[in-house]
C-alpha cells in the first residue's frame, strides 16, 4: 500500500510539474499545444452543420493574442501557420454570412506579411468532402483484424526503417485530444541498447532479442491541461499505439505489444538509457520484426460481444 501511494504522488508531481496549466515554466511545447487547443475549437466550430455567426469570439480573441505572441518569440512554424490560416477560415465564413470582422483581419493580415515567402502551407480550418470519399476504402476491416496476432516468432533479417516511418505516418490519423497529437515513437535498431531498454520489460524474454527493432511509445504531458486530463496521456497514447500496430500489419511487418507498467523508479531508470524526456509518460513497447513462412502464435481467445456489451433502453 505505501509503494502504491508513493507512486501515485510521484504521478502527480510529474503532472503537476509539465502540465499546461500547473507547470511554472513554459516552454515551446506548452505554447504550441496552447495555440492547437484554441485553433481547433474554431475547426469544430466551423464543421458544425450549421455554425453559429460570430460564434467563439473568446476564444478567437485569445487565439488571436497568442499566436501573435508565439510569432514574435517563436517566429514562423507549422503550428503558427495553421493557427493563421484557420483566423482566416473563421474571417471568411463571417464574412461570408455578412459579418465582417475588421479588426481580425486587419491583425491576421498584418501578421501575413511577415510569413517566409517560400511558405506553401494551406492547411488549417475545414475541409468539405463528400461520402464517397470517406467510405471509398471498401477494406474488410473484421478479416484484417482478425488476421493481426501478437507475434513471437520473428524471421531473421532488418526491418526497413522506412516501413517504420510510413506506419508512424498512418498512425498519426490516430484521434487524439484537442487534435494534440501528443504522442512519440522511439526507435530502437542497435543491438546493444536493444538489449539494455528490453531489460525493462518483463515479458519478452525467449523472443525480445530476435526482433529487428524496438520501439517506444510515450505522450507529452506539456499537451495537457487542467485536472481533467490527468490521465488522458494514457488514453491518446493507447489509441496511438493501437494504430501503430495496425498500421505495421498493413505493411506485412509482425509486431507484439509489449507491456509497460512499470513503477517509478523503473520508468526513470528506462527514460535513462532509452533517453526519453522527463515530461513524458511511457506508454508500450512494440518488438517489431519480419513474419516467417510458418509460425505459432497464442490462440488468445476473445469474450463474446454479448459478455462485453451492455444495451441500456428508456
Amino acid at each position: 500500500m505505501i509503494n502504491l501511494e508513493k507512486n501515485y504522488k510521484l504521478d502527480m508531481e510529474k503532472f503537476k510539474k509539465y502540465s499546461f496549466e500547473f507547470g511554472f515554466t513554459k516552454e515551446k511545447r506548452h505554447h504550441e499545444a496552447d495555440l492547437i487547443f484554441f485553433y481547433h475549437k474554431i475547426e469544430k466550430g466551423l464543421s458544425l452543420p450549421n455554425p453559429r455567426v460570430g460564434f467563439g469570439e473568446e476564444n478567437v480573441e485569445y487565439l488571436l493574442s497568442k499566436l501573435e505572441n508565439y510569432v514574435d518569440k517563436y517566429h514562423w512554424d507549422d503550428t503558427s501557420i495553421i493557427t493563421l490560416n484557420t483566423l482566416y477560415a473563421y474571417y471568411d465564413f463571417n464574412k461570408d454570412n455578412n459579418l465582417i470582422l475588421d479588426d481580425l483581419f486587419n491583425r491576421i493580415e498584418k501578421l501575413s506579411r511577415t510569413l517566409p515567402k517560400e511558405n506553401t502551407l494551406s492547411t488549417g480550418g475545414i475541409i468539405e468532402l463528400k461520402k464517397e470519399q470517406i467510405d471509398k476504402s471498401g477494406i474488410n476491416f473484421k478479416d484484417f483484424a482478425y488476421s493481426r496476432y501478437s507475434i513471437r516468432d520473428f524471421a531473421p533479417g532488418d526491418v526497413n526503417l522506412e516501413l517504420i516511418k510510413e506506419s508512424v505516418q498512418i498512425a498519426q490519423k490516430t484521434p487524439s485530444v484537442c487534435n494534440r497529437q501528443s504522442s512519440k515513437v522511439y526507435v530502437y535498431s542497435d543491438e546493444v541498447i536493444k538489449k539494455e531498454v528490453l531489460k525493462y520489460q518483463n515479458g519478452n524474454a525467449g523472443f525480445g532479442d530476435r526482433a529487428s527493432k524496438i520501439l517506444i511509445v510515450t505522450c507529452e504531458l506539456k499537451d495537457f491541461r487542467g485536472v481533467i486530463e490527468r490521465n488522458q496521456s494514457y488514453i491518446d497514447g493507447g489509441m496511438y499505439s493501437m494504430s501503430l500496430i495496425y498500421a505495421l500489419h498493413s505493411l506485412g511487418v509482425g509486431t507484439c505489444a509489449l507491456n509497460l507498467s512499470v513503477t517509478n523508479e523503473t520508468e526513470q531508470a528506462l527514460k535513462r538509457v532509452a533517453r526519453i524526456g522527463e515530461s513524458e509518460v511511457l506508454l508500450m513497447m512494440i518488438a517489431v520484426g519480419n513474419l516467417p513462412e510458418r509460425l505459432k502464435v497464442a490462440a488468445s481467445p476473445r469474450r463474446e460481444a454479448e459478455e462485453v456489451m451492455t444495451v441500456i433502453y428508456n
